[in-house]
């Protein structure tokens, strides 16, 4: 089915490359006058050192076919060697000769099928004795592409042969016949009788295939030993010439599409695309705050007044996803994602409730971007504030975190078992709790199968969860924030190791040495700042009791926490210290600054 949805998005897309061809960058250009004489003496170089998107010359659709160690000559744009029969240094002369010739044999051949083509140009060039004129340039090799461009008169600048519908017809069927397997049977993409494929025709760019060192193939079967029944190439799999040629075409176009997710230092990269005529964007996944219509839509927000991009029950749109990686030379295809597009979008309606979450800065709830997810996933460099780069030695991030994030938000599934007990003991490892990492930690706690009640873990503070873990990462906080008001209260700085510093990671799998421990000492704390501010010691103490109240009704202080009890404390530490930000926010007197805190 995947190569089905590719090969009818080709058809339907004005965006897939024309067959056998891709982007490539030429270094050189040939000015021929529509004689076959040359504009001038030399090529025009298209390099341009200042400038690093033109390094190596600039980037032109052009004819393209995997080439193997046979000579295999292109129309109209190919390597020095081809078009001039110059030798490089490491090069066999005979070899070239025999190229050069080959070249100029595919261009006789493409008059021949097509007598009024502009080849004619080309043609007359290499025949008239036109080449002796030409010297090898300064910095020339023999992996630099040279295209030939025409001046007729009738176009300002020339036309560059290949660009022609002439030069189309004949070098798909050029290729065609190279990669074509000599036979013709039924293809299993299209269901038709046709010519079949020896091999996939064309291969992706390694820039567009994660951890793929060179140009990679889809399919790949040159040994006997991969193929089925000992078989190589398509022999099990006949797809026809035109299928598969759509198939890469579209491949190639949608990974080069702008919308299409990536994430560097990761081993997926996603294509994906909506049959019909639905408007859908996954754009507010990776960066919801700078979508927060779309968002609203997903959710059936008030935005537009009705459910989320709402369909009509005869709509059929589908919504169609490919998860890609590379090994060498290879594609490997990590997930395939076809569902009616309805269903996905209450998945991600569902994703985004999920990992809502206060901010403890903002004082509000908000979502976070996928790729923000999974970099907070990985170790905090307190020296450099940051997380560590994707791909980094001692990053500390999950193998493959961004394909289960993205797996779980279109597919609405639980997240990897490993996730939540990495998660929780880089933040006791880091000392770092921020607003990325308690998303994650919400959705990996609310997600989690088998968890009790997950609709009790609520993007902010939630009051009546009385949870013992929960109500002890509470009580954590308010005697966080006891101890550095107190201080606040009496004009002193902070002490150089807060009870957050000495006790947070311990409190995490057992929080019963930590909360006897901040209880004695706030006593301390409290007299502290009734001296200097009264009204802020009763209120924290009536806070605190409340607190101890409820976990005492709830069984008492935990000695010992299993991994959901870890996540739950977390949580309930970071809630607790957003709703008493919050609530100092909204009161007009009174009030003290809530310290950053050091998990902040």
């Amino acid at each position: 089915m995947l190569l089905t949805r590719l090969v009818a998005y080709a058809r339907d897309s004005s965006r897939v490359l024309p067959p056998f061809y891709k982007t490539q960058r030429v270094r050189w250009i040939l000015d021929l006058n529509s004689d076959g004489s040359p504009k001038s003496g030399r090529l025009v170089p298209l390099a341009n050192p200042d400038v690093p998107a033109q390094k190596n010359g600039v980037e032109y659709v052009i004819p393209s076919i995997t080439k193997t160690s046979g000579i295999a000559p292109q129309i109209a744009v190919d390597t020095p060697e081809y078009l001039f029969g110059w030798v490089a240094k490491d090069a066999k002369p005979d070899r070239v000769r025999k190229a050069h010739d080959a070249f100029r044999a595919l261009t006789d051949a493409w008059i021949h099928a097509d007598p009024d083509s502009p080849a004619r140009s080309l043609q007359r060039f290499l025949s008239g004795g036109h080449l002796e004129r030409f010297t090898p340039p300064e910095g020339w090799s023999r992996g630099d592409l040279v295209a030939v461009r025409v001046h007729d008169g009738t176009s300002l600048g020339g036309a560059f042969l290949h660009e022609t519908d002439s030069a189309r017809r004949f070098w798909a069927t050029v290729a065609s016949a190279r990669k074509g397997a000599g036979s013709t049977g039924l293809c299993l993409v299209c269901g038709q009788v046709g010519e079949l494929l020896k091999t996939i025709p064309q291969q992706l760019p390694a820039r567009l295939v994660p951890q793929a060192t060179q140009s990679a193939s889809l399919v790949s079967v040159n040994k006997a030993t991969h193929g089925f029944g000992l078989q190589e190439q398509l022999v099990h799999t006949p797809v026809c010439v035109g299928c598969g040629l759509a198939v890469m075409g579209a491949l190639e176009s949608l990974l080069n599409d702008q919308w299409k997710s990536a994430l560097a230092g990761q081993d997926t990269r996603l294509a994906w695309w909506v049959t019909g005529e639905v408007d859908f964007t996954l754009d507010p996944l990776d960066d919801p705050r700078a979508h927060p219509e779309q968002v609203a839509r997903m959710l059936g927000g008030p935005v537009r007044g009705r459910q989320a991009d709402a369909l009509d029950e005869e709509d059929l749109s589908m919504f169609c996803a490919l998860a890609i990686g590379g090994n060498v030379s290879r594609v490997v295809v990590r997930e395939w994602i076809e569902l009616p597009l309805k269903r996905v979008q209450h998945n991600l309606a569902s994703w985004f409730d999920d990992h809502e979450i206060i901010d403890f800065w903002e004082q509000d709830t908000r979502y976070t971007g996928l790729g923000r997810m999974a970099m907070a996933s990985g170790r905090w460099l307190a020296d450099r504030k940051a997380y560590a780069k994707f791909g980094a030695s001692g990053e500390d991030r999950p193998d493959g975190i961004y394909q289960a994030l993205l797996r779980s938000a279109l597919l609405a599934k639980p997240l990897p078992p490993k996730l939540l007990a990495h998660l929780v003991h880089r933040i006791r490892a880091d000392g770092r709790l921020d607003t990325e990492r308690a998303a994650l930690l919400r959705l990996a706690l609310v997600r989690r199968p088998g968890i009790s009640h997950p609709e009790a873990y609520m993007p902010a503070l939630n009051p009546d969860h009385h949870q013992p873990a929960y109500l002890a990462g509470r009580i954590f906080a308010v005697l966080e924030d006891i101890q550095l008001s107190a201080v606040r209260a009496g004009g002193d700085q902070a002490p150089n190791v807060t009870f957050t510093d000495r006790y947070f990671s311990r409190a995490v799998t057992s929080p019963a040495v930590a909360l006897v421990a901040g209880r004695r000492d706030a006593r301390a704390w409290l007299k502290r700042m009734r001296r200097d501010k009264p009204a802020w010691a009763y209120r924290a103490e009536e806070r605190l009791d409340d607190l101890f109240a409820q976990l005492a009704a709830a069984g008492g202080i935990p000695h010992g926490a299993v991994l959901a009890d870890q996540a739950a404390f977390i949580l309930g530490y970071h809630q607790q210290r957003a709703a008493m930000r919050v609530e100092r926010a909204t009161k007009t007197t009174d009030q003290t600054p809530q310290d950053e805190g050091a998990l902040a």
